[in-house]
């Protein structure tokens, strides 16, 4: 199904071969369609187990070990709101409902354009998190977060608002949400880089420590700390990316989008 996808989407295709010259320059063509070709084969994997975690006979938790778990059992401890933060992955929606079978999450999600479609997929995620929270209700994150809870969030795409800055992802300055340090610090909260790696059917959940000092009252600098992170995750597997969003649309002035058509 994801083979049959990658030769249906040309568009979205450019976007991820744009993405993927821009973030590994170092890289030759051949290395960056094999990219391409493995991660639609993960789209249509993750997309199938995403539909058994939504619909599926889900009784049976499949092979997964975690490691990391003692730093969010330490901050449970300490009675401290906890940020599993996170990017953009073909798993997400497992990572989500694996990181529910350890511990009460609340999900920090975008709605779909489609209501239909969007209470569709929140009636299978609610059958594993305490909470489905909207990105643009920060009061309920800070809430949640204030009473010890637990929240699940990734804000790694591109976002040109108030809580913004431009921020280097591999190389490039580009528009990028400064929110995670601001909800740690009105939340009183821990962040923890949280990911999920699948090899076959046996997945690891990795919950790096929290980062020193974080937040520091330097919200660029902090969320630029966190990024850093996310790459060398990416690095790890470069086709588990969701690189099909436009992550540098939005650039400093006088910055080529990788986006423009060719002259």
């Amino acid at each position: 199904m994801g083979r049959l996808a990658g030769k249906l989407v040309g568009k979205r295709r450019a976007i991820m071969l744009a993405n993927l010259i821009r973030a590994f320059p170092e890289r030759d063509t051949t290395w960056r369609q094999q990219i391409l070709t493995r991660h639609f084969e993960r789209l249509g994997e993750d997309g199938l187990e995403a539909i058994w975690g939504w619909y599926g006979d889900t009784r049976l938790s499949p092979s997964c070990v975690v490691i990391g778990a003692e730093h969010v059992e330490r901050a449970r401890a300490n009675g401290q709101g906890i940020i599993l933060n996170t990017g953009h992955f073909t798993d997400g929606e497992v990572g989500v409902y694996l990181a529910a079978r350890q511990w009460p999450i609340h999900a920090v999600y975008r709605p779909n354009d489609n209501p239909i479609i969007d209470e569709l997929i929140n009636q299978g995620r609610r059958q594993h998190v305490v909470s489905l929270i909207n990105r643009e209700n920060t009061r309920a994150m800070v809430r949640v977060l204030k009473q010890g809870g637990i929240l699940w969030t990734a804000a790694d795409q591109s976002y040109h608002g108030k809580q913004s800055a431009f921020i280097p992802f591999f190389g490039t300055p580009c528009a990028t949400n400064i929110a995670i340090p601001i909800l740690a610090r009105m939340g009183h909260a821990v962040v923890l880089p949280y990911f999920v790696r699948r090899t076959g059917g046996h997945y690891q959940i990795i919950i790096q420590p929290p980062l020193a000092g974080l937040p520091s009252g330097d919200d660029a600098a902090d969320t630029a700390q966190l990024v850093t992170r996310l790459e060398e995750e990416i690095r790890h597997e470069p086709s588990s990316y969701l690189w099909g969003h436009r992550r540098y649309k939005d650039l400093p002035p006088g910055e080529e989008s990788p986006y423009a058509p060719k002259r």
